[in-house]
């Protein structure tokens, strides 16, 4: 087992919610900033996105980046041990009316959303509320904390599809009813898109358009946001349906137009909650 895994399996054993979690997510705080993990990548990210903001500002975004990274990581795991508790930590949902609709009718829908706030907890809260949730996840390098991850979300009853399965494996289970949840906020390589993101073009993942067009299914946003420790709210956009009349390319590259422009505005409404250390501008 990686250093990595096994740091990550001996917090999973000690952590309990109160004191024990609150002393081990100030610990993993202190420690990110110590070594400024992927620092300059952040700063060099939010530079790029709010390119008239001044150094100290940026700085702070990180460090409140550090700290509500720090407090998910210890969510998640006591959420492994009780994910009944999910339950006491959303205390507000606006347009879940959606969600329910689209289940009630048996429909699946493309969740559409970002490492925004602590979005392992939004996964868990989905299946909690009884959504037929299957997750695309794209795996770290270290295949021990892989398997560890996969393990955790298992407890929760995330089910899980690699990315790179998602185009053919996700519109079996659309057409099945389910919901399939895709982070489209990151790089996406040379196979992406390229059109503007927080105002410079990136390579940005063409999957949830490519999926909706493909099955009819629609493309539901959404987001959940940390309010405080164990304190969240979760935010559902009405559906988007696939639009008719386009040639396919033309009409992915307008549904990701309008994809990234809600990821946006999700990023702008609590920019020190989103994963600034990904290289979201490779180029």
């Amino acid at each position: 087992m990686s250093l990595v895994a096994a740091a990550i399996k001996g917090v999973h054993y000690l952590v309990r919610p109160g004191i024990s979690a609150n002393i081990m997510a100030y610990l993993l705080y202190n420690l990110a900033c110590t070594f400024g993990i992927r620092k300059n990548v952040a700063l060099q990210n939010l530079e790029i996105a709010y390119p008239e903001s001044d150094l100290s500002w940026r700085r702070e975004i990180v460090k409140k980046l550090y700290h509500n990274l720090s407090l998910s990581v210890m969510e998640f795991l006591i959420l492994t041990k009780n994910p009944n508790i999910v339950s006491k930590w959303v205390t507000k949902v606006e347009g879940e009316e959606y969600l329910k609709d689209l289940s009630k009718k048996g429909k699946g829908a493309v969740l559409l959303t970002a490492h925004m706030g602590n979005w392992e907890l939004l996964a868990a809260w989905l299946v909690h509320r009884g959504y037929p949730l299957v997750a695309g996840v794209r795996d770290p390098n270290d295949v021990h904390v892989s398997k560890l991850l996969a393990c955790y979300r298992e407890a929760l009853g995330v089910q899980t599809i690699p990315k790179k399965s998602l185009l053919l494996k996700g519109a079996k289970l659309l057409k099945e009813g389910k919901f399939i949840g895709i982070l489209a906020d990151q790089d996406g390589g040379t196979d992406g898109i390229r059109v503007s993101f927080m105002g410079k073009v990136a390579s940005t993942v063409g999957g949830p358009a490519a999926l909706s067009l493909l099955t009819k299914a629609p493309v539901v946003p959404i987001v959940s946001y940390r309010v405080a420790p164990y304190e969240h709210e979760i935010m559902v956009l009405p559906p988007i349906e696939p639009p008719g009349g386009l040639p396919r390319d033309e009409a992915i590259k307008e549904m990701t137009i309008k994809f990234n422009h809600i990821l946006e505005s999700f990023i702008k409404t609590h920019p020190e909650q989103w994963l600034w250390l990904h290289r979201r501008w490779r180029d």
